[in-house]
């Protein structure tokens, strides 16, 4: 299991559990604990990361605009947002940049995504072939900065300093030049020597160390030993599209005291993106901006008309119709499952659940106030079709959705308000309850 569904189906639990109570915030401390471990994330820092879970789910007062899931949801954002590292600005102006890494990190290929990024910038970038030991290192650099139609510069025959040295040439003729250099299957005294050269001869403003994600904790050692070589400003970690390591190695960078630049996600040359962690965690939960979507559940439901009715133990169409406004404005209906703690729904169920939505509101503005207060009057067949003309609808499209209303609407009358909104989806979604 990867990191992502990891995560995820650990917070499904707290937010489909009918009571969220201490035992529950313990039992998703250990499933967190586990699936940190097994994806590589070093033990201590696991432990540091729970414990700081767990003491703040227990103590510290919940937002008045978050209920205690959303709270429990945003605590672990947030901490395994810490434990990541910052977001990386990359400054968009004229620089010089030295690439590092041992053999087999992806630093080449790394070379023409950084080369495609910072052209999408609008910049004019120039690749430099600065590793002279590795055979077919220049050709392979060549065809890359082809492939990307950014320049190319090296000198065949030369030593590395040389190279370095002779690029600095070409500062009037491009914006961002691009500094190849050679790697080693380990970190030793030869290359920390190479490298202190060709920087102090380049001179670069930005030093980027590559590793690859399924390195795992061993990406944090990598880092300390070439930041004290050379010093870098930054890592991009490769590979983070297939590695199961990638937490591993995120977290093990931001301990070294380093900053992840730049993460890639597949091998094209635009799969290169700078690293933010909060929007990094927010893909891992299952969200792609969990503080807005936070945000747009408070503006947009309308709990308290639901709450109602649940406690009394009734539903009619006006109260369903609102809560079906406030899961349409909350954007997606796969975000609004997740956050309900449904994660990993199948996407064709949820193409089919987004046309039901619209079929049902269409359905419910046609009805008559009277009907919208007393359900019991839909059951009529006639009332049906009258409904159907006015929406548009066909009749048996009508026909199924009063049926999935009275199935949610028996159900909301044997809850009586003791179990959420997460757990009754959950219970009706797999016996083929479709909205």
């Amino acid at each position: 299991m990867d990191l992502g569904e990891g995560v995820r189906r650990a917070l499904a639990k707290i937010t489909g559990a009918p009571l969220v109570d201490e035992k529950a915030i313990l039992e998703l401390v250990k499933e967190l604990q586990r699936v940190l471990l097994t994806n590589d994330v070093n033990v201590k820092l696991v432990f540091q990361l729970t414990q700081r879970i767990q003491e703040k789910a227990l103590k510290e007062k919940k937002a008045q605009t978050l209920n205690l899931r959303e709270h429990i949801v945003k605590i672990v954002y947030d901490e395994l947002a810490n434990i990541l590292g910052e977001a990386y600005e990359p400054k968009t102006e004229k620089k010089k940049i030295m690439m590092i890494g041992l053999y087999g990190s992806g630093k080449t290929s790394s070379i023409a995504k950084v080369a495609k990024f910072y052209q999408s910038k609008g910049l004019n970038v120039c690749a430099v072939a600065g590793d002279v030991h590795r055979p077919a290192a220049v050709e392979q650099l060549q065809q890359l900065a082809e492939q990307v139609h950014c320049g190319f510069f090296s000198l065949p025959g030369k030593p590395a300093e040389e190279v370095a040295k002779a690029a600095l040439s070409l500062q009037n003729q491009y914006d961002v030049l691009v500094l190849d250099t050679a790697g080693r299957s380990s970190f030793d005294e030869d290359l920390s020597q190479e490298l202190k050269r060709m920087a102090a001869v380049f001179q670069p403003q930005e030093t980027f160390l590559i590793v690859s994600a399924d390195l795992g904790q061993v990406a944090g050692k990598q880092a300390e030993q070439f930041n004290k070589a050379v010093g870098i400003t930054g890592v991009i970690i490769t590979k983070m599209d297939g590695s199961g390591k990638g937490g591993g190695a995120l977290s093990a960078v931001h301990a070294s005291k380093a900053k992840v630049a730049f993460i890639t996600l597949g091998e094209k040359p635009d799969a290169l993106e700078a690293f933010d962690a909060k929007k990094f965690v927010a893909r891992l939960v299952g969200f792609p901006d969990l503080d807005s979507l936070l945000q747009k559940v408070k503006e947009a439901s309308d709990e308290e008309d639901l709450q109602r009715a649940l406690e009394e133990g009734k539903l009619d169409y006006e109260t369903f119709l609102a809560q079906l406004r406030s899961m349409r404005k909350m954007g997606p209906l796969k975000q609004v499952l997740q956050l309900l703690g449904l994660y990993d729904v199948p996407e064709e169920l949820l193409g089919q659940s987004e046309h039901k939505l619209k079929q049902f509101e269409a359905a419910v503005l046609s009805m008559t106030p009277n009907e919208r207060k007393n359900p019991d009057l839909m059951k009529n067949r006639s009332h049906q079709e009258r409904v159907a003309k006015g929406a548009g609808l066909p009749a048996d499209a009508v026909r199924e959705l009063v049926t999935n209303f009275e199935r949610m609407n028996k159900m909301v009358k044997g809850l009586k308000g003791n179990r959420g909104l997460s757990k009754k989806l959950q219970r009706m979604l797999p016996q083929g309850f479709k909205f």
